[in-house]
């Protein structure tokens, strides 16, 4: 297997230790013999630790005869192999009486051949050529690949090791011992006399060596993909090094702010070559192996196994089957999949179901994609041969299997399959009854009676999993037609339309998706109320000019028997139903949230100061402008909706909102881990306002920590003309303050603000007015900083947001030096601005005041920045005012043990109620309980708790 070139001491990572007991034992060479065993699985570097043992040892002057020995050279695994390399070495090595020593051995093994004796003699004839020859010299024997050794072999090959050992040698025997299973390798270290297992590199050890690979630091999102890909071999230093150099051979690598990123993760990360590992366990099998079975076969078999088990459950049975389609015996394969379980490489469950951990290692094309559809086909008709034909027998799983077939699989035996899967109602059949329904919505015809109750459970199960693209394509398809169908489809009309709706506005914010009104879906669409408001919403989004307009409404969608939601009977949508779309009033609410598209001109005018909504307020009216102030749609709708809204599970908007849950919280480390995450994502484009807003704010957290290069590094990424709305307009203000830029920087802020109240941007403008503010007071231009601090009481006053009071009230004490506006705006700017503007605001009060108490708050915000210009700028003002710094104490901000059992109860689902009965508490103490871990972690609701915990956002509250 070719070794991908890298720096010496690469594959050496992580193996101090090791290599550190085996110089030990081949310095004691001569003075004491030992055998010492190297087991670990094929990859981790055995040899190589071995080879790095013996040069150390020879570069500290000792002068050994060294003996490689390679029971598979020349494609023998037999003993004669063995002696013939040590007989070469003799040869090559040593003076002393060599040719006749030689001779005598060679004249042993025709002795054997002849008399049909057995290797015993040979080997004791061997061991005297090796100590007469080698005389004084100690001697270092190193076996590799033991486990290729016969088992006939097996006694033979011992004497003579325990026999140089005897004489003083120092033998290493590497090779691979099953756990479980005997072999040659253990059946050596049942008498060695020590033992040495090379386990797989720590997560830590694995980048390190990605890092000497590469050149550069892999960043988290590579490291995440390696792990993912490569399974039980991440830690496999000859896995990774394959899979980096395959990589970064096929243009697949990228550096992104100083680390290397992967830049299509969401592919399979290539392992090539990976079958001649398997080579060096499979030749102990080579002699039970059918005609045609080559070297190949296990990575052969691998392969298959691999790509069939990711596109459908397959079982033991169902694979020992086809073992004549892949040029094999059913007791053959058999032997194949011992062995690949024996490495880990395949697992079988309870139920004989098949799985492969190491997704790369599916990336072998031994064959065509159409011989694996063929296999796939094989499945389903000899498991329709062995329930007699009967297709009700079948089991719900074949379906994945006729898909994957596709045309080389029946019509009418794929459509059998796939109707009995979008029937399943079980929570974990969802995926698979959505890609049957989807097959079927393909091959019906539109006047077939069951295509009602298929596409109702086509909506369902693709809201649950969150496929926005499946979504619009299906409208685009079937919104024009479905007027026209019958009354029985009419009723899904308003499912489907408001499901295109809200994945058009999920996928217009992530810009790969421009909504079109004059589409024949988009006015189908806005004759649904719910759809309609919808797409109102993203026009308000993006400041169309010309939202959609409306047509005739579409009649209510009659309720169909059979569950909530008139799920019909017989499909499994009733419980997917549980996630549900924003109605109509829900999604107004957030329209009048974002506030007037209207220049705020009233209070310039004397008119009354607007109202948000029309009516009562609602309780979390400041939280939800908050989050929409800075794009955080996936909070903003769960706040909205609670936890049963509709989550698009793999979509950037939770990469975004983890994104702003640890840029307001502090944790800017965290911050830029997922800001990264976001922009190099496959999928991701320089124009979508979901990136844009991910890089400002990147952009930010290193203009605060003084690298003003790398902030506008981050910024360049985005496209001209893309819509960022205040957010960039704010990052590029504070890039050009970070240049002492100043009076240029509110210039340009207040053009920006300008352009942006023009098209109706307002939410989130209270950001960059308050930084033109406090620009325009640096630069000594009190006229601007007034202007600027107008046009935010008149935000303020069209508004009527908590933070946009609390920013005014900054910004006013910025401006006119009113010391009650500043603490007047403490309080809520804690709540609702996040650590940055609460740092700015008692900063401020500490210049204004000199009170310890603000250097205190000042000093607490600083910590988790990690922005030395800030921290400076503190110290600096401490000293000024004379003050002294406060100590660094402790963090007790950990979660105590109670608070932890809450946390993973939440996590798990519990309720309030469930959570006292558990814990011996009342219901009243749980909600202080969780009232305190909201008000730490930041985090808003449940769910959003319950995905930070899972996504390790919160292990900087875990004691250790």
């Amino acid at each position: 297997m070719p070794t991908p070139t890298h720096q010496r001491n690469a594959a050496l990572v992580g193996r101090r230790d090791e290599l550190r007991e085996i110089e030990t034992t081949l310095g004691r060479a001569g003075s004491a013999g030992r055998l010492l065993i190297v087991h670990g699985d094929p990859g981790v570097g055995k040899t190589t630790l071995a080879r790095a043992a013996l040069r150390a040892v020879e570069h500290a002057g000792t002068e050994a005869l060294v003996i490689r020995l390679h029971p598979a050279a020349h494609g023998d695994p037999g003993l004669d192999a063995v002696v013939d390399q040590v007989c070469d070495t003799l040869v090559e090595e040593t003076s002393n009486n060599t040719l006749a020593l030689v001779t005598a051995v060679r004249r042993r093994q025709a002795q054997k051949a002849r008399d049909r004796q057995y290797h015993l003699p040979v080997m004791l004839e061997t061991q005297r050529a090796v100590r007469e020859a080698a005389g004084p010299r100690p001697v270092i024997v190193l076996l590799d690949n033991a486990n290729v050794v016969a088992e006939r072999d097996l006694g033979a090959l011992g004497a003579l090791l325990y026999g140089l050992r005897s004489d003083g040698a120092c033998v290493v025997v590497s090779g691979w011992m099953p756990m479980g299973c005997p072999g040659p390798v253990s059946t050596l270290a049942a008498a060695a006399d020590q033992v040495v297992e090379v386990a797989p590199l720590s997560a830590e050890e694995t980048a390190e060596l990605a890092r000497q690979q590469l050149g550069w630091p892999p960043a988290p999102e590579l490291v995440a993909v390696l792990r993912r890909d490569l399974g039980r071999l991440f830690g496999n230093p000859r896995a990774v090094l394959l899979a980096l150099s395959a990589l970064g051979e096929r243009g697949q690598l990228a550096v992104t702010d100083g680390r290397m990123c992967p830049t299509r993760p969401e592919a399979v990360v290539p392992l090539p070559g990976f079958h001649a590992e398997l080579q060096r366990v499979w030749q102990p099998m080579a002699e039970h192996q059918p005609a045609g079975a080559d070297g190949n076969f296990p990575g052969e078999v691998l392969a298959v196994l691999t790509r069939m088990t990711a596109a459908a459950e397959t079982t033991v049975d169902d694979f020992l089957d086809l073992a004549l389609d892949v040029g094999s015996r059913p007791e053959h394969l058999g032997r194949v999949l011992d062995i690949l379980v024996a490495l880990r490489l395949v697992t079988v469950d309870d139920r004989r179901r098949l799985a492969c951990p190491v997704p790369s290692l599916g990336t072998e094309m031994f064959r065509e994609e159409r011989d694996i559809a063929r296999l796939h086909a094989k499945v389903v008709l000899n498991a329709r041969q062995r329930v007699g034909g009967n297709a009700g027998a079948l089991a719900p799983r074949l379906a994945d299997h006729a898909l994957a077939a596709g045309s080389e699989l029946a019509v009418g035996v794929s459509r059998e399959l796939l109707l009995a899967a979008a029937r399943c109602g079980g929570p974990d059949d969802t995926s698979r009854a959505m890609r049957a329904c989807l097959a079927l919505l393909r091959q019906l015809r539109l006047d077939d009676e069951r295509l009602p109750g298929i596409l109702r459970t086509a909506i369902a199960s693709m809201l649950h999993h969150g496929d926005a693209d499946g979504l619009l394509d299906l409208g685009d398809r079937l919104l024009p037609r479905l007027a026209d169908l019958m009354p029985g489809a009419q009723g899904v009309l308003h499912e489907l339309a408001s499901a295109w709706a809200l994945a058009a506005f999920h996928n217009q914010w992530l810009g790969t998706h421009v909504i079109d009104g004059d589409t024949p879906a988009a006015r189908t669409a806005m004759r649904v109320p719910q759809a309609a408001a919808l797409l109102t919403l993203a026009a308000r989004v993006r400041a169309d000019p010309d939202p959609p307009h409306a047509g005739p409404p579409v009649a209510p969608a009659p309720r169909l028997p059979g569950g909530p939601g008139g799920s019909p009977a017989g499909m499994p949508a009733a419980h997917l139903l549980a996630r549900r779309i924003p109605s109509a009033p829900e999604t107004r609410l957030l329209i009048r949230v974002l506030g007037p598209r209207a220049e705020p001109g009233a209070a310039r005018s004397g008119g009354a100061r607007r109202r948000i909504v029309d009516g009562p307020v609602p309780a979390n009216h400041a939280e939800l402008h908050a989050a929409l102030a800075i794009g955080d749609w996936a909070t903003s709708w769960e706040m909205v909706l609670g936890d049963r809204c509709v989550r698009f599970l793999d979509s950037p908007l939770h990469g975004y909102q983890a994104l702003v849950r640890e840029y307001l919280g502090g944790s800017w480390d965290a911050a830029l881990k997922a800001a990264r995450a976001i922009v190099t994502d496959p999928a991701a484009n320089s124009h979508g306002p979901l990136y844009v807003h991910s890089r400002s704010i990147a952009s930010d957290i290193c203009r605060w920590r003084g690298d003003p290069r790398r902030a506008a590094t981050w910024l360049a990424g985005v496209s001209a003309g893309a819509e960022g709305g205040p957010l960039l307009c704010w990052a590029r203000l504070g890039v050009r303050q970070a240049r002492g830029e100043v009076a240029e920087a509110w210039r340009r802020g207040w053009q920006d603000f300008r352009s942006l109240r023009a098209e109706g941007h307002l939410i989130g403008a209270e950001r960059l007015l308050f930084r033109v503010v406090e620009c325009a007071v640096r630069a000594g231009d009190g006229r601007a900083a007034l202007d600027a601090l107008e046009a935010l009481e008149e935000l303020d006053a069209a508004v009527g947001s908590r933070l946009v009071r609390a920013t005014t009230l900054l910004a006013r004490a910025h401006a006119r030096d009113e010391v009650t506006c500043a603490l007047d705006a403490y309080g809520p700017l804690v709540r609702y601005g996040g650590r940055e503007l609460a740092f700015v605001a008692s900063m401020w009060l500490l210049r204004a005041t000199g009170a310890e108490e603000w250097l205190l708050e000042a000093w607490k915000w600083s910590e988790g920045m990690s922005s030395r210009p800030a921290r400076r700028r503190l110290v600096d003002l401490a000293q000024e005012k004379g003050l002294h710094l406060p100590r660094r104490r402790r963090d007790r901000s950990a979660f105590t043990r109670l608070e932890l059992k809450v946390i993973e109860m939440v996590v798990a689902g519990r309720t309030n109620r469930q959570i006292s009965v558990a814990l011996a508490r009342s219901e009243k103490s749980v909600e202080a309980y969780l009232a305190k871990i909201f008000e730490r972690t930041g985090c808003r609701t449940r769910v959003e708790l319950a995905k930070a915990w899972l996504d390790g956002g919160l292990k900087r509250y875990v004691p250790d």
